[in-house]
C-alpha cells in the first residue's frame, strides 16, 4: 500500500471518530418507550388497567441515551407489595430512581405522568380457553370435529374484581395454512389483560384432526318417531330413508349404520297442517349431510286395539 493511501486512510478514520466524538457530546431530546412491570403483593392485586409501557422523553448526551436505549432487557420495575390500599403514583418523580438514570440525562416528560392505582383480593380460578386459531385445507382434505386445546382451561390470578368477570381466555389469532394431515401446534394465551393477571401455563397446544375426504352413501336407515302416547302408534311412509354424508376416509370406513339417527318428534305429527314431515337427522361433528332421499314423509296415526 503506498504511504499516500495510507495516510489517506488514517485521515478518514480519525474524521469519523472526530465527528462521532463530537455529535455524541452534543445534547439531544429522546422518546423512548419503556416497558412497565407491576409486582403486588400476595393478597392484593391491581383491578384497574395499567398501561404495558410508559413513553418517557429525555435530554441529555449523546452517549447517555445511546448507553440506556442499547441496555437489555430495560424495564420499569413498579413494586406496589407495600401499599395496603388505593394510591396515586407520580411516575414523573419516579422514573430517574426506577430507571437508574446517570445524573446527566434529564426527564423532561413522562407519560402517563401519573397511575391511578386500585386494590382488591387476590384471587386464582381456572378459565376455559377459547381456541382464534384458524386452518386452511389442500384440496381434497377435510377437517374432522373441532380444534382439541391442551389444556383447555387455565389458572387466572389476579384482582377479584377482574378474575371474576372472566369468562374465557383467547388464544393469539393464527392461521395454519396448506395442511393435509392432522397437526398439533403450540400457541400463546392472548395478553390482553396486561399486568392485571398472571396466567399460567401461557402457552397451550392446538390439534386438529385432518383426514383424505371422502362420501358415502347409506341405505336403509330406519325413521323412529319418539314420543308416541301409549295408546297410539305411528306409521311413517316410506320407513327407511338414503343418507349421503361427507366425512375423512377413516370415519367413514368406520361408521357404522346403526349410529345414524333419524327421528321424529310426535309433537311435529300433531302440530302438523300439510300432512308430511320432515325428520331430524342427528350426525357427530365430524360428519356432514350431502342429502337425503325423501326429505318428507308422510304418516299415518293409528290407534292401538284394546287389550283384552
Amino acid at each position: 500500500m503506498r504511504k499516500s493511501s495510507f495516510i489517506l486512510i488514517n485521515t478518514f478514520i480519525f474524521s469519523a471518530a472526530l465527528w462521532v466524538y463530537i455529535n455524541m457530546n452534543l445534547s439531544y431530546t429522546y422518546v423512548i418507550n419503556v416497558p412497565l412491570k407491576v409486582k403486588s403483593s400476595v393478597n392484593q392485586g391491581v383491578s384497574n388497567d395499567i398501561p404495558e409501557k410508559v413513553e418517557i422523553t429525555l435530554k441529555g448526551k449523546g452517549w447517555s441515551i445511546l448507553t440506556l436505549t442499547a441496555a437489555k432487557n430495560l424495564e420499569i420495575n413498579l413494586d406496589l407489595s407495600a401499599y395496603k390500599k388505593d394510591a396515586k403514583i407520580d411516575l414523573a418523580q419516579s422514573i430517574p430512581e426506577l430507571l437508574n438514570l446517570p445524573p446527566d440525562l434529564a426527564v423532561i416528560g413522562v407519560n402517563p405522568s401519573y397511575l391511578d392505582i386500585s386494590l382488591d383480593n387476590v384471587v386464582t380460578r381456572m378459565v376455559k380457553v377459547r381456541n382464534n386459531t384458524g386452518i386452511t385445507l389442500m384440496d381434497g382434505y377435510t377437517l374432522i370435529g373441532t380444534a382439541k386445546l391442551t389444556p383447555d382451561s387455565v389458572s387466572v390470578t389476579g384482582a377479584n374484581s377482574i378474575v371474576s368477570k372472566l369468562k374465557y381466555v383467547n388464544t393469539e389469532s393464527v392461521t395454519f395454512r396448506d395442511i393435509n394431515a392432522g397437526i398439533t401446534r403450540l400457541v400463546k394465551i392472548s395478553d390482553t389483560l396486561g399486568n392485571s393477571v398472571r396466567i399460567d401455563p401461557k402457552i397451550v397446544s392446538v390439534t386438529y384432526r385432518v383426514e383424505l375426504s371422502a362420501e358415502k352413501t347409506f341405505d336403509d336407515i330406519s325413521v323412529d318417531v319418539y314420543g308416541v302416547p301409549p295408546d297410539k302408534e305411528v306409521l311413517i311412509i316410506p320407513p327407511m330413508i338414503s343418507i349421503s354424508l361427507r366425512g375423512g376416509v377413516e370415519v367413514l370406513s368406520k361408521l357404522n349404520p346403526n349410529e345414524i339417527k333419524v327421528s321424529v318428534n310426535f309433537k311435529a305429527i300433531e302440530n302438523d297442517e300439510q300432512g308430511y314431515i320432515e325428520p331430524t337427522i342427528e350426525l357427530s361433528n365430524e360428519l356432514s349431510l350431502i342429502k337425503s332421499e325423501p326429505q318428507r314423509f308422510q304418516y299415518i296415526i293409528k290407534k292401538k286395539a284394546a287389550e283384552n
